[in-house]
């Protein structure tokens, strides 16, 4: 890596600096609202933040770097990057070192970029206990099924352990107890299901089963009777 003394980083390192910036600023801005009519209170809002940034730029070859951002350039053709730090006074440029300016702005968009926020609803049918079929339906909040959405489902063993703990009950998920399907897609009602086998040797006791979809991570809990 860099010498630790250089003043030189990378650029997303500025951006979210200056992110965490604004968005301190807009959270302290809606704190400090200023009342309105009787029952309502006026917040401020940063439709937009403009930036320009002077910049000193500087080539180095790093493999830290290079394993650092893999996975936006799987394939490189060598360790080389550019760092950056701001101009402070008038610098001499060279063939490795050169002044730069950075424009950009930050734009304040609507949640979910305006569209209805998505909703997901586990259920589970425990017709054959050893068995039981999982059913999610994801929609927004306008109550319309959302198709050919990912779904991840997993039996999370660290917590279903740590949730029997808590009760006093020792407890460990069977190797067999899993899901038929891990990852589905969701039908044109919005809906995606699989099966849970619970293994022969799997004991009574809590399991606690994540799902994932759309960034968004719901946790329920099936006990295991039988």
């Amino acid at each position: 890596m860099p010498d630790a003394t250089d003043a030189f980083s990378t650029i997303d390192d500025f951006l979210l600096s200056l992110a965490e910036g604004v968005s301190y600023a807009q959270a302290e801005l809606a704190r400090a609202g200023v009342s309105g009519p009787p029952g309502a209170q006026v917040l401020y809002q940063l439709p937009r933040v403009e930036f320009e940034l002077k910049m000193n730029l500087t080539v180095v070859q790093d493999q830290g770097l290079s394993q650092r951002y893999r996975y936006l350039r799987a394939a490189r053709p060598n360790d080389k990057h550019l760092l950056f730090k701001p101009l402070t006074t008038e610098e001499a440029s060279s063939t490795l070192e050169i002044a730069a300016t950075v424009k950009g702005a930050f734009v304040a968009v609507p949640a979910n970029n305006g569209l209805p926020a998505p909703m997901m609803r586990t259920l589970i049918d425990p017709s054959d206990p050893r068995a039981p079929t999982v059913r999610v339906t994801v929609s927004n909040a306008a109550g319309e099924a959302m198709s050919g959405v990912e779904v991840q489902l997993n039996v999370d063993r660290e917590e279903s352990v740590a949730l029997n703990q808590a009760v006093g009950v020792g407890f460990a998920v069977a190797a067999g107890t899993a899901f038929d399907e891990g990852v589905l897609v969701t039908d044109a009602g919005g809906t995606a299901q699989t099966v849970l086998r619970i293994a022969a040797g799997q004991a009574k006791g809590l399991l606690v089963i994540a799902i994932d979809a759309l960034s968004q991570t719901d946790a329920i809990v099936y006990e295991v009777t039988a």
